[in-house]
């Protein structure tokens, strides 16, 4: 009995000191966090933007080399939770100052280009009277030397937007062409704000960016749940694109197999007029966007087809 008393109290002495070098070195350890770090996950600034921007935890644990299990585990820890939530509130911050310096620099391009184009027709027009009046007076020359004068006094065309283009207005109509908007603009050329984007490239391209932009907003979904759907009436998005592109409503009903005022009743709900208003506002964006390419599309004014006299 007495041997056995003894081994006991020397296991639970040896248990005790066990515990009391691990409790030690845990306080002697004071780089150890509260809660332990992930295996192989190495948290930056980034990993919580691009999380508050909404990219999904199998795209983030790709990109750091671990399971998308291990990433969920970090960000539910309170802290993280904390950061996340102020990460989108910044984002949040970010997106509504690019919407508003947008918003305010739109209609100052546009009436740039307006102009721009406007000084181009007048221009053009100067250029066809010049050398109207110049066949009108028009005589042979009667010597080389004649000739090289005439040559010389001879209206010249004047530039036109393609003469003035620049390297970053080349990149940039190579971007809008690709359907690219302001900020895709702002990133192949390696400019920092709408500012310098409007003080550096052509506003006849930045009005075709602008029109991009527009199409590109996130269309915001039929809403059908704060209120019951209107017998037999089934709403689908070519039915707002319809009655936002000005289609009557009895058209509209006869293709749905409903009554008209059944559709007007759906079209005053609140949620749909609102999302009727934005389909106008892209409709109108795409009709933009199609009338620039046109005029972009149209060649130069030459003096090579302007009426010249002939020597």
């Amino acid at each position: 009995m007495r041997g056995r008393r003894g081994r006991k109290s020397v296991g639970s002495l040896f248990a005790r000191l066990v515990r009391s070098w691990c409790a030690k070195r845990e306080v002697e350890s004071p780089g150890v966090s509260a809660r332990r770090r992930l295996r192989r996950l190495v948290p930056d600034a980034e990993l919580i933007r691009r999380r508050a921007a909404g990219e999904p935890l199998r795209q983030l644990a790709g990109d750091y080399g671990v399971a998308h299990t291990t990433v969920g585990r970090y960000f539910a820890r309170p802290q993280v939770k904390t950061e996340l939530a102020q990460a989108r509130r910044q984002l949040r911050a970010e997106q509504a100052a690019r919407t508003s310096a947008w918003r305010r620099l739109e209609p100052e391009v546009r009436r740039r280009a307006n102009e721009q184009a406007a000084r181009e027709r007048e221009e053009h027009k100067r250029f066809q009277l010049a050398w109207a009046e110049r066949g009108s007076r028009w005589r042979p020359s009667r010597d080389q030397y004649e000739t090289l004068l005439n040559e010389h006094e001879a209206p010249r065309r004047p530039p036109t937007r393609a003469d003035r283009h620049n390297s970053f207005d080349e990149i940039a109509k190579r971007v809008v062409a690709a359907g690219g908007g302001t900020q895709a603009v702002i990133d192949a050329n390696e400019l920092s704000t709408l500012k310098q984007l409007a003080d550096t490239i052509d506003p006849a391209i930045l009005t075709q960016a602008f029109a991009n932009d527009a199409l590109q907003l996130p269309q915001p979904p039929l809403a059908l749940k704060p209120r019951p759907r209107p017998r037999r009436l089934v709403p689908d998005a070519a039915l707002i694109r319809r009655r936002a592109a000005g289609e009557p409503l009895r058209q509209l009903a006869h293709d749905y197999q409903v009554n008209h005022t059944t559709l007007s009743r759906y079209f005053a709900r609140t949620e749909i007029d609102r999302q009727l208003q934005h389909t106008r506002r892209q409709l109108r964006a795409q009709r933009r966007a199609r009338t620039a390419g046109r005029r972009s599309a149209q060649p130069p004014p030459d003096s090579n087809h302007a009426a010249q006299p002939h020597n």
